[in-house]
Parts: structure tokens; C-alpha cells; sequence
């Protein structure tokens, strides 16, 4: 060994030790034992699925609210000044509200189709609190208040004994989807009502001169007449109520489904007497459905609008002409209870017969009370029909043929039906 391999070995022999104990490999320490926690089996649980329970029954007037397009309560005073002058009698606003409820749901249910702003399923509240008003020369008619040149524009029929602008269904369907057509042209629905009460020409004139409405949740600020102002703060007043009835002291009424209108197809041209009796409905009530016949002698040969308690019997098919079809008069707990007739001249103990009789004598009354047992009882007069009387005292058709044994539901002048069930 040279001298340089002497000084150099006290150098390297660290380096060498380092490397050889950083290369011996010491066992792991074992790994502690790990028990598995004993797993005890589910037991089977009865566990109805979700969408097995059954859904909750539909709210009419929250659907409404969802659709509504325009602005709240608060957007104008004047708005909450024609709500507060429509509920100043909460009851008689509540009974209005109820006796134009399926027209309402038909007329909200067009909007829908057409993708139409739900406010305006209540325009026919501030046209013509949606009677069907005849038409007369250069007049509006119907519950849309339609005018001749704008029915012909829609393609509605207006002749001497037919008038398609009093139809609820083609005027609804024709009138929804003008609007429509005005909103893709205006953009704003708040223009939209505008339009309709003043005219879309002249609207447009209008917001080439002086521009369209500034930002904003109120009336618009464009120029209009003051009647079309407020004809535009109505309705907003009336969406208004349905957003918030608690505001005003009132209750919305129930949609009851049968009182939900219904197109019915005309297989074969009969007449508007036959359709009727059909139906189990008056001729009156027939042509309140279906007001574009002016006449009573008109022919049917499309369509009728009809409730579905009546819809459903129209499609089971003629009424055997020789059958009796009023169903019994009243049962035998009804006639012979004691009734009071509007003169006083039913005696205690009176059978079905002389309580026929004693209607019979008696003018139209309200409801008489029965002594024993407590049920409220009713005289069908002339003109009425089971859906009016049951519309009138606010239960269900359904209802009325339960608590009379009815079968169909054709009745007859005199007729005694009981308005509750016994108790």
C-alpha cells in the first residue's frame, strides 16, 4: 500500500460503514391482530315506496299563482285599490267567485296551452264578470267582450241565431292565442292588456313616438287613455286577491272536479232539446254552457261544452224517450217528515203525495228545514237542473244523487230533493 492509499483509507472507511448499515433491511414490527365486528344481518322492513303514497290533492289557485307573469299587489296604488273595492263585501265577492269557478279553471287551463300569462284567465272578470253578453249591432259580446271586426279578424262566426263570439270554447281558444301573438310582438304582458282593451295598432304607434315602458314593476309609463289604465290595474287587482286572499279577508272556493267543463264531440246533428235531455241538464243550463245559440231551435253538429257530471251522462248515449227519468221523488224519511210550504199549508204527517202537493201550491222559496229528521230539503222549480241547484247550495252533484237515490240526473218541476244526508 502506497502512501496515497494510506491517507485516503481513514476517509473513505466512514462512507463505507454508512453504506453497509443503511443497507441492512430490519424486519417490520408485526401489524396488531384486527377482529372483524360481528355484522348482524337487516331485518325485512315494510317500507312503502315514495311514489306508491298517494299525491296530494291538487291546488287549482296555487297552480294559478305559479303562472302569473305580471306584478305583485304592491306595484301600484291603484292596484290595491280596485282589490280592496272588489272585497269590500268578502262574502258576495267569495259567492261571484264561486258561482264563475269552472269557467275560470277552462279559461286558465287555454292560457296554459297557448303558454299565455295566468293573469289573463281572469280578463273576463273585469270584461263582463264573465256573463255572456248577447251581442248587439257594433257591439262586444260574450264573456271576452269581442268586438264584430275582431271577431271576423279571429274567424269567429257571427250570424243572427249563432254567435261564435259568445262559444266559451272557440272564443277562449281564439282570444288566448292572440295573446299570444301580442306578447311575442311586444314582449311585455303588462302591453299585452293594453292592446287588448285599445287596440294593437294604435298601442304600436304609440311606442314608436314615445318608446316603450321605463324598468320598472308598476303601470307602465306610456301614454294610454285613463280608462285603459285602469282597465289594466284591474286585472292586475284580481290576480292580486288570488296571490294573496288572506290580505283581503276572503277564501278562494274548491275546485270540485265535477264541476270542471268538458268538450264533448257531436257523433250526429240533434238537436239543442234532444242534447239536453241527454245531458240530464235544462235547456236553460244547456244554452248557459253553449250561449252561441241564440235560439232554442238550433241545431248541434261539432261540439258542446258541458260540466263532467253532465259530460259523463251525454256519453252514455239517448235517453230512452218513454222512460221516467226523474228518479224517485224522495225517499220515504224525507216525505214523510212534516213540511212547511211557503204559504203554511202543508200539515204535520204529510205523505209524499200531499207534500207534492203543497209544493206544487207554494211559490220558489229557499230551502225549507225539516222537522224530523234535521234535513234540508229543496223544490225543484222550473228551468233548474241537479247541477244548478248543487252549484246554488255549494255540495257536489255526486252528493245530490247519493242523498236522493237518484239514478240519472234528470228532474222534474216539484220535484223534493233533500240538500243534506240524513242523520
Amino acid at each position: 500500500m502506497n502512501v496515497s492509499s494510506r491517507r485516503l483509507l481513514p476517509t473513505l472507511l466512514p462512507l463505507l460503514l454508512t453504506a453497509c448499515a443503511g443497507g441492512m433491511v430490519r424486519p417490520a414490527p408485526p401489524s396488531p391482530t384486527v377482529t372483524a365486528a360481528p355484522v348482524t344481518p337487516v331485518q325485512d322492513v315494510a317500507v312503502a315506496p315514495k311514489l306508491l303514497r298517494p299525491a296530494p290533492p291538487a291546488d287549482f289557485w296555487s297552480d294559478m299563482r305559479d303562472s302569473f307573469a305580471m306584478p305583485g299587489c304592491d306595484a301600484d296604488p291603484q292596484v290595491m285599490a280596485w282589490a280592496r273595492t272588489y272585497t269590500k263585501q268578502p262574502n258576495r265577492f267569495e259567492q261571484q267567485v264561486n258561482e264563475v269557478l269552472p269557467l275560470i279553471v277552462y279559461a286558465h287551463k287555454s292560457a296554459m296551452k297557448h303558454s299565455v300569462a295566468g293573469e289573463f284567465a281572469l280578463l273576463p272578470w273585469v270584461e263582463s264578470q264573465y256573463r255572456h253578453v248577447p251581442g248587439q249591432r257594433n257591439r262586444p259580446a260574450g264573456m271576452w267582450q269581442i268586438m264584430p271586426q275582431t271577431a271576423r279578424t279571429l274567424g269567429l262566426r257571427v250570424e243572427k241565431n249563432y254567435d261564435e263570439r259568445l262559444d266559451i270554447t272557440k272564443s277562449t281558444e281564439s282570444v288566448m292565442s292572440m295573446m299570444r301573438r301580442y306578447y311575442d310582438d311586444l314582449g311585455d304582458w303588462r302591453l299585452v292588456d293594453v292592446a287588448y282593451n285599445a287596440g294593437e295598432f294604435g298601442l304600436k304607434k304609440t311606442l314608436d313616438k314615445h318608446g316603450g315602458p321605463s324598468d320598472g314593476d308598476g303601470l307602465p309609463d306610456v301614454p294610454m287613455k285613463a280608462g285603459t289604465k285602469e282597465h289594466l290595474a284591474k286585472l292586475m287587482a284580481m290576480a292580486c286577491i288570488v296571490r294573496d286572499p288572506a290580505r283581503f279577508n276572503v277564501s278562494l272556493p274548491r275546485q270540485d272536479r265535477e264541476d270542471t267543463l268538458q268538450v264533448v264531440q257531436v257523433s250526429s246533428p240533434q238537436s239543442l232539446a234532444q242534447a239536453a235531455k241527454q245531458s240530464g241538464l235544462s235547456m236553460n243550463d244547456l244554452r248557459d254552457f253553449n250561449p252561441a245559440y241564440r235560439t232554442s231551435k238550433g241545431t248541434i253538429s261539432s261540439s258542446l261544452l258541458l260540466p263532467k257530471s253532465a259530460a259523463d251522462q251525454y256519453k252514455l248515449g239517448p235517453v230512452d224517450p218513454v222512460a221516467d227519468i226523474a228518479g224517485p221523488v224522495a225517499d220515504d224519511a224525507a216525505a214523510d217528515a212534516p213540511v212547511k210550504s211557503t204559504k203554511g199549508k202543508a200539515k204535520a204527517g204529510a205523505t209524499a203525495k200531499n207534500a207534492r202537493a203543497v209544493a206544487k201550491a207554494g211559490k220558489p222559496s229557499k230551502p225549507v228545514k225539516v222537522d224530523e229528521p234535521q234535513v234540508v230539503i229543496h223544490k225543484v222549480n222550473n228551468g233548474e237542473s241537479l247541477w244548478t241547484i248543487a252549484r246554488r247550495h255549494q255540495v257536489s252533484v255526486e252528493q245530490l244523487m247519493k242523498w236522493n237515490d237518484l239514478q240519472t240526473q234528470a228532474v222534474k218541476p216539484g220535484q223534493v230533493l233533500k240538500l243534506t244526508a240524513s242523520r
